[in-house]
């Protein structure tokens, strides 16, 4: 299909800048940049576009604008700017919008060490960037174990008055107490920064000599010290000190499968590999390599500068495109792009491709086949479209909740989530403490009527935490509620609760009516248990979430609450009369009424409340 070009092509300039694709609404379609706005432009009309996407988006194209800049690198910023403002629909888009964490050493008499993301405008030295939190965290672990300097706030430090337990187990030489001097705090200080910029060696000779010193002075419980040291820092080395990799170096993999594509960048700093960074790319199915390697180098690397090598899988003509970004981008720094086909720099790339494929394939939004293969695995008649688990959770017998997840073929469906408070006043059905039948009794019934009232769909397939008991109980409930096609599963973990131990125990027999069927042990390999697996643990992860959301809450209520006639000023009244809570528990109604404020009638309803 041949589309007319919006306006007269002739018209263009011939400069660098960013064009803007409008379609009939006058909506963005794309952003674009060039070092030749008309000669770019004239492209998307002399010939039909090989690209499904740019032939989709060529069609709509309605009308175009443009704004000239000075020179290339100032397109490639606002670009850059209006592809993050307008998420125009054929750009590619970085679905991860966080920046990237790394290390500040912050610029204070007592210096101290933490993860920091955002505008560096805080004073201090800036290490990174990391791939990751957990990269920075263990980083983070390594040198307070090592160096043992301080990682609390500023307002802990300043109103310690006894060392607190990070120097108690050797992670802290506690500043706050003034148990190391200025000068000794500044040389862990200094320490930290060689460590951070890579002169290990430097650092171990130094600890060497020092040790050799404190020896030959007979000063032995320091020469200790020193050498404990120096074994941990060689323990934290260990693997990296033979590596032929670049010591400053990012690893990029474009990943594609049919369900998205996904940037896996392995990162090294400082002769170390702190491990890998995942962005999934949207818009990018049909966006050749060299489209999608721009946008992400733009991103990654619009602020922060490059490592001294890129090792990425292009041919030499995308790398020479990608190396004169960066040169505009930062024109007085240096980095290399190679594209290795050999040795330890190809391999590398080629581990870092395989977790990201590993990566993609568990999150692959088709589910389907898992699906199929869980309706093989039970014999159903057909393949469930809808599971369903539940999961109880307490705090040794309180604070007990319980939370139902679904999941579907395209994965978690999360507007169908369910919690519920199994105890306490405002619970419908109120469960006796550790009993785990009677709190499965509790939530499947309030379930199950809200099926039966279409408050919520019912599932395929239900999966019950537990094993023969658990599944019995809530056969009953099912049939008490009149669902009795409802396929319920019983989960049980086995005694390491690892994955691969579970028995399986049906609720229907072998002729298909309700009951417990044969228990069934499932390869731990089998994509049908590793999906029960994943929609359990999804069950257990939002359950807990629950019952730690409560225990915090409850740590800062009083039994007194949400008593009528209680409020802030009685409630702190009544503890201080009778010394706290359990007094006020131990007091009879005639003793309520002593507290000032408390009439008759209020004691009445006090002591009912706290002894029903």
């Amino acid at each position: 299909m041949w589309v007319e070009p919006p306006l007269s092509l002739s018209s263009l300039p011939r400069e660098p800048g960013v064009y803007r694709m409008l379609d009939a609404n006058r909506k963005v379609l794309y952003v674009g940049k060039a070092r030749n706005i008309k000669k770019r432009v004239s492209s998307y009309f002399q010939r039909l576009p090989e690209s499904p996407r740019t032939r989709a988006m060529v069609q709509q194209i309605r009308d175009l604008t443009f704004t000239v800049t000075a020179c290339e690198a100032e397109a490639l910023v606002l670009e850059y700017n209006l592809i993050k403002q307008l998420k125009p629909r054929y750009n590619v888009l970085m679905k991860d919008s966080k920046s990237y964490p790394y290390i500040l050493l912050t610029d204070e008499a007592w210096p101290k060490l933490h993860l920091y993301r955002g505008k560096r405008s805080e004073p201090g030295e800036y290490f990174g960037p990391f791939p990751n939190a957990g990269a920075v965290h263990a980083t983070l672990h390594v040198m307070q174990t090592v160096f043992r300097i301080r990682d609390c706030e500023n307002g802990v430090f300043n109103n310690r008055s006894r060392p607190c337990m990070q120097h108690q187990i050797g992670r802290c030489s506690a500043p706050c107490c003034d148990l190391v001097s200025r000068d000794e705090y500044a040389g862990q200080v200094n320490e930290v920064r060689v460590f951070l910029k890579g002169q290990d060696e430097k650092l171990l000779t130094l600890w060497q000599d020092e040790m050799q010193l404190a020896s030959d002075d007979l000063q032995f419980e320091k020469a200790a010290g020193l050498r404990d040291r120096i074994r941990a820092l060689r323990t934290v080395l260990a693997g990296s000190e033979q590596s032929t990799l670049p010591d400053n170096a990012d690893a990029i993999a474009i990943i594609r499968q049919t369900s998205g594509v996904l940037a896996s960048i392995g990162v090294r700093r400082a002769g170390r590999d702190l491990g890998t960074h995942n962005v999934r790319i949207s818009q990018a199915v049909d966006a050749d390599d060299l489209e999608i390697l721009q946008s992400l180098l733009m991103e990654r690397y619009r602020i922060d500068k490059a490592p001294k090598e890129l090792i990425l899988s292009a041919s030499e003509a995308d790398c020479g495109e990608l190396k004169h970004l960066i040169d505009l981008l930062h024109p007085k720094s240096r980095c290399d792009i190679n594209s290795p086909k050999r040795g330890d720099r190809a391999l590398w790339l080629k581990q870092i491709k395989h977790s990201g494929n590993q990566l993609l394939s568990t999150r692959s939004e088709d589910q389907q086949p898992a699906f199929e293969a869980l309706s093989s695995m039970f014999q159903l008649d057909s393949v469930p479209e809808l599971i369903a688990a539940v999961d109880n959770a307490h705090l040794g017998g309180k604070q007990t909740v319980a939370a139902i997840t679904f999941a579907g073929w395209q994965g978690a469906k999360k507007d169908l989530y369910r919690r519920y408070k199994l105890d306490g006043i405002s619970a419908k059905m109120d469960v006796i403490e550790g009993d785990d039948y009677g709190a499965m009794k509790a939530v499947l019934t309030r379930f199950f009527r809200a099926i039966c009232e279409d408050a919520i769909p019912s599932p395929d397939l239900m999966l019950i935490d537990g094993g023969r008991g658990q599944l019995a109980v809530a056969i009953e409930c099912a049939q008490d509620a009149g669902l009795h096609d409802l396929k319920l599963v019983a989960v049980a973990k086995g005694d390491s609760r690892k994955l691969g131990e579970e028995t399986l125990w049906p609720g229907w027999t072998h002729h298909g009516e309700p009951g417990i069927g044969a228990a069934l042990k499932p390869s731990r390999h089998s994509p049908a248990l590793l999906l029960i697996a994943r929609v359990r643990d999804e069950a257990h992860r939002f359950a807990g979430a629950y019952m730690r959301k409560r225990k915090k809450k409850s740590m800062f209520n009083s039994a007194l609450d949400g008593i009528s006639g209680i409020g802030p000023a009685k409630r702190t009244t009544l503890l201080k009369h009778f010394g706290g809570i359990e007094g006020v528990k131990k007091a009879s109604r005639q003793q309520l009424t002593l507290a000032t404020g408390i009439s008759e009638q209020l004691a009445e309803r006090i002591f009912i409340s706290l002894h029903k």
